[in-house]
């Protein structure tokens, strides 16, 4: 199943040589290499699927992460990860890796701009209705900057890599109406969690598809496999540190993320842009201020 999923995710971006072996050995960072370029949050860097590179420093990339699986499946030898744990604020610095030779872009990006895994820790049953309501004030005002920020740094992606296939992946639903011990506290936090998700991804898909670029949802792909189901695809909310709540783990990335980038391999690429009302990045090259500081 998993063979089959990396096989059919590189339709959606880019050739596959040969499909190797999923495992460790796959480095969640992969070079210096520009072809193929990894972006985003702790989601992209796979901090919640374990296996995290000590060479990644603070932003805990892992080598289960779902850049690094599509990266070993394409026998890819010039890609990077620049992704990064707590992604949020300051300017763009991740994509000092993009360039006019970058052909392949993946990013995930706007649950740790959003406070999303700090919502579930809050919301969970570790948590309390006042924490919960705070974390919910919180990321409505994050979720309101979403689009600006967005929109500013999907321009300066295409200013920088003009020839890359990019495509973005939401976020599944945390909870998916459930409570339970290591979830949320009750139904009623439970169906404020998962509007906050379907909100989130609804802002990233509308701003993404204004840009002309692919959105994959991966709310179906894990479908029965919230942090309450049998066979969770999702850290608890109420272990570990709030970044991380409800973070995929390595099922997640492997058995989640990959099907949805292949299930988008049969739906038509996107068409021309509609250009964003943010205006463009500073002629001096400047990162626009936003979601990918590295």
């Amino acid at each position: 199943m998993v063979a089959g999923a990396l096989v059919a995710a590189t339709l959606v971006l880019g050739s596959v040589p040969a499909v190797a072996a999923v495992g460790t050995g796959s480095p969640g960072s992969g070079g210096d290499g520009t072809r193929r370029v990894a972006l985003g949050d702790s989601w992209a860097a796979g901090t919640a699927a374990g296996a995290v590179e000590a060479t990644s420093g603070p932003c805990r990339r892992s080598t289960l992460s779902y850049p690094a699986l599509l990266a070993r499946a394409a026998g890819e030898t010039s890609w990077t990860s620049r992704a990064c744990a707590s992604a949020s604020g300051g300017g763009n610095g991740q994509f000092t890796s993009l360039s006019d030779a970058t052909e392949v872009i993946t990013a995930t990006v706007g649950a740790d701009a959003t406070g999303l895994g700090a919502l579930g820790a809050a919301c969970s049953s570790a948590g309390t209705p006042a924490r919960c309501d705070e974390a919910a004030t919180r990321f409505d005002r994050a979720l309101r900057t979403l689009p600006g920020s967005l929109d500013a740094a999907l321009i300066d992606i295409r200013r920088r890599a003009p020839r890359a296939a990019v495509t973005f992946t939401g976020y599944p639903l945390l909870a998916e109406g459930r409570a339970c011990p290591a979830g949320a506290a009750d139904a009623a936090r439970a169906a404020r969690l998962d509007d906050a998700v379907n909100r989130l991804d609804t802002v990233l898909a509308e701003r993404v598809a204004a840009a002309g670029v692919r959105f994959v949802d991966v709310r179906p792909a894990f479908a029965g496999h919230g942090v309450c189901g049998q066979a969770p695809w999702l850290t608890s909310l109420t272990e570990g540190e709030s970044l991380l709540a409800g973070g995929a783990n390595a099922e997640g990335h492997a058995l989640g993320v990959l099907p949805a980038l292949a299930a988008a391999a049969a739906t038509p690429a996107p068409g021309p842009a509609t250009p964003p009302t943010t205006p463009a990045p500073p002629a001096d090259g400047r990162a626009a201020p936003g979601l990918f500081p590295g």
